[in-house]
């Protein structure tokens, strides 16, 4: 750590920081949405308290932040948009302007963050009629709003939720649809295929959408597409643009973290059964490739996984024009 002579308010929030890149990369920060407000919420406080030793947390604890949830493209756009206006103050209007707007600038991005997940689930609820059964998996913040949406315009529909091994967040996702009044069966994962015959349309969310319009999702995302596919069954991802992933122009994989405890597959009654000489491994997210994907509800629209390219093309160029996130943290060094 190179921060020195902190004050304890300053050390709190590295030590929360600590705590939340653990969090991340172990799924317990479950959508991509909680998870980027969560971060910038920390920026704002680092700002608060760090003052002339921001800077220095920024440069420090941002790739740590970035390698704890590398598939999270709306945590990677929405801090490539803080560092971008961050530096641009900076240089114009010195460092202690710059650090005055943080909370500003912050709040900026979540407003836009909030605005698009409403426009999302007023477009995403037009695609639930009467009568749908529709089968989702894990947890978004942005699919609760489009089931909520939907039930606020009389929609009467159920959905099926699945548990999502290894870390179970359906659980939270029925409980939420419960409580909406919603009709809502959680089933286990391997029970999908079983219960595809009575689903009308597949609801999903998302952590990064690549260029070619590979959805990048929780464990078994694909696994559904397929089974949906083979059944003929629409499949739908709520996605902002923000979740989309530049960087896989170049043919750069994201890989997800990977989960070896135990304790992350087997209950832990069973475990003492289990031969030291087996290994576990519960990988956290897995891609589906676009042609199992029937659309993506975005912000500006219904758009069918192969307009991805041409979208970015238009708004970003070809390829994006878009500043390495690693090379805005770069930047941050050479501020005086």
């Amino acid at each position: 750590m190179l921060m020195m002579k902190l004050d304890n308010k300053c050390n709190e929030v590295i030590e929360f920081t600590k705590k939340l890149c653990e969090k991340l990369r172990n799924g317990e920060i479950l959508s991509s949405t909680e998870a980027a407000f969560t971060v910038l919420d920390v920026l704002v406080r680092a700002s608060e308290v760090c003052k002339t030793h921001y800077n220095e947390y920024l440069i420090v604890w941002l790739p740590k932040i970035l390698r704890s949830r590398p598939t999270s493209q709306l945590l990677i756009n929405s801090l490539r948009q803080f560092l971008h206006q961050y530096i641009h103050i900076a240089r114009c209007k010195g460092l202690d302007e710059a650090l005055s707007n943080v909370k500003g600038i912050v709040q900026s991005i979540k407003e836009g963050i909030d605005k698009e997940v409403a426009l999302i689930a007023l477009i995403g609820s037009r695609r639930i009629i009467d009568g749908d059964v529709i089968l989702t998996h894990s947890f978004s913040k942005t699919l609760i709003e489009v089931f909520r949406r939907a039930r606020d315009e009389g929609i009467k529909f159920s959905v099926y939720v699945t548990e999502s091994r290894p870390i179970g967040e359906g659980l939270i996702t029925a409980s939420t649809l419960a409580k909406l009044r919603i009709k809502t069966t959680l089933i286990i994962d391997s029970a999908v295929r079983y219960v595809m015959k009575r689903v009308t349309k597949v609801f999903i969310g998302a952590d990064a959408i690549a260029t070619n319009g590979a959805v990048v999702n929780k464990i078994g995302t694909s696994a559904i597409a397929l089974a949906a596919k083979e059944s003929r069954v629409r499949v739908y991802v709520t996605a902002s643009t923000r979740k989309f992933s530049f960087e896989t122009v170049f043919g750069e994989l994201v890989e997800g973290p990977v989960l070896n405890n135990p304790d992350a597959i087997i209950p832990k009654e069973w475990l003492n059964k289990l031969s030291s000489r087996v290994r576990t491994k519960a990988p956290l997210f897995d891609v589906t490739p676009p042609e199992y994907i029937d659309a993506i509800i975005t912000e500006v629209g219904l758009l069918a996984p192969q307009a991805i390219p041409i979208l970015i093309k238009e708004v970003y160029g070809w390829p994006p024009k878009i500043i390495d996130i690693n090379e805005l943290i770069n930047e941050v060094k050479d501020l005086d």
